[in-house]
């Protein structure tokens, strides 16, 4: 599991279609994280929300709380 495995899914997400659609169609979580694994993602919550904090400082993205 790791960051890395985060930030490319992330940028899987913005860049496919397809596989943003299928992801968000998934209305089982686990069946969702199984999707992930199959698709070479492995990675935590705490992964991801470090993920999105890297993809919001290369973007230049402030958040707005």
């Amino acid at each position: 599991m790791s960051v890395e495995s985060a930030v490319a899914y992330i940028k899987h997400m913005r860049s496919d279609e397809t596989f943003r659609r299928a992801v968000n169609d998934c209305d089982d979580e686990a069946r969702n994280w199984a999707f992930l694994k199959e698709n070479g993602y492995e990675f935590t919550r705490e992964e991801f929300l470090q993920a999105k904090d890297a993809i919001y400082e290369e973007y230049g993205i402030t958040p707005q709380f």
